[in-house]
């Protein structure tokens, strides 16, 4: 049987941005309980698998708060998803997906205040998932990055350092770009005093 959930009264004197934001977490909510009980998990067992609280879980589920990025992977590895299967998106005519930048949906990459933003550029059931970061000196990364598959990084503007743990550190400028498997464990930080534009593709596992 299903179960009602339920969402946060609509406030009247919401911006666009916020009606947006609202939006995308019930949808994300609706997508992640929808998965759980698919997969006839309990709450507290996702939550133990993607490495957070079962509160703050309920709370995505719910549509009460916007996940960001870094949770969102780690739901949807928890649950054997892409991230882009849990993200709302306009799908056009037959296999074709156009991502207009007025249209754009931007997810903190953590839950942090100072967090770096994201968002989502392929459609919901996408194998492949492209997202771009916007990235200033001292916008919040968060810790470690792990995934499955391959990932792609790509420095549309900027400079970073990509380190990846026991491996090493590299630099990449504008025009970079460098690819590794997604398990070993990784984190990005920005050089200089300017903001980077970054291309991440993730390739899933089959």
């Amino acid at each position: 049987m299903s179960e009602d959930i339920p969402r946060p009264a609509a406030d009247p004197d919401a911006t666009d941005d916020d009606r947006a934001e609202t939006s995308i977490a019930a949808a994300i909510g609706r997508a992640v309980a929808s998965a759980r009980a698919d997969r006839k998990l309990s709450m507290r067992a996702l939550a133990a698998e993607a490495g957070i609280s079962q509160p703050f879980l309920s709370q995505i589920e719910n549509g009460h708060t916007l996940p960001s990025m870094l949770t969102l992977y780690r739901l949807a590895g928890a649950l054997g998803l892409s991230a882009a299967e849990l993200m709302p998106a306009e799908v056009g005519p037959a296999s074709i997906h156009v991502q207009r930048r007025k249209d754009a949906r931007r997810v903190p990459v953590t839950e942090s205040a100072t967090a770096g933003i994201g968002r989502i550029l392929t459609a919901s059931g996408r194998r492949v998932v492209a997202t771009e970061y916007i990235v200033g000196a001292d916008d919040d990364m968060g810790d470690w990055f792990q995934s499955d598959g391959e990932l792609l990084v790509y420095v549309a503007d900027g400079r970073i350092i990509v380190t990846i743990e026991g491996q090493g550190e590299w630099e990449l400028g504008t025009g970079d770009a460098m690819t590794y498997p997604g398990e070993l464990r990784n984190v990005w930080r920005v050089i200089g005093p300017d903001s980077a534009t970054i291309l991440l593709v993730h390739s899933p596992d089959a």
